[in-house]
Formats: structure tokens, C-alpha cells, sequence
């Protein structure tokens, strides 16, 4: 069971690190639930920069109710940072 999981997430790493490789460093927790779910709903650079600081900052409050709105709004704009860092600005996915 180990085994999978590690393959799993070497898998995982390995697409993001080609889709938006810059998104590792916004949480601290890259498989923590708040940061699937918000990668989840924000998959690319580009729909990052579409959404903007307050819309991301607002999905990270209501799906993160143990942390502040303040913390949601500083990972938020890390994650904007990210999406202006990616090398790979459009995706042919």
C-alpha cells in the first residue's frame, strides 16, 4: 500500500511539475486537503491569473475554515506569484 502511495504521488509530481511547477511552494502541505482542492479548482497558470487574488482568497477561506482569512489571502497571493513565475504560461491540455 505504501508503495502505491509513494508511485502515486511521484506520478502527481511529475505531471505538475510540467502543468504549473511553480505551485509547490504556495502551501506548505502540497497534498494537505486545501491545497488539492484549491489545485483542484485552479489547475493552470492561467486560470489562477483569470480568477485573481480576492476570488482565490475567498475559495481558500470557505474551504478552509481553520485558518484565518488573512492566511487564505496571503496563500492567494503566493499562488498569483506562482502563476506570473510559470515558465509554461499556456498548456496544450
Amino acid at each position: 500500500m505504501t508503495g502505491i502511495m509513494v508511485q502515486t504521488k511521484l506520478q502527481f509530481q511529475a505531471v505538475l511539475d510540467q502543468v504549473f511547477p511553480e505551485y509547490k511552494g504556495v502551501f506548505g502541505d502540497l497534498y494537505a486537503e486545501i491545497s488539492l482542492r484549491t489545485l483542484q479548482s485552479f489547475p493552470t497558470s492561467e486560470s489562477v491569473l483569470e480568477a485573481g487574488v480576492e476570488e482565490i482568497a475567498q475559495f481558500i477561506d470557505t474551504h478552509c475554515k481553520a485558518r484565518s482569512f488573512n492566511w487564505a489571502l496571503e496563500r492567494s497571493e503566493k499562488l498569483i506569484g506562482a502563476a506570473e513565475r510559470n515558465p509554461f504560461q499556456s498548456t496544450l491540455y
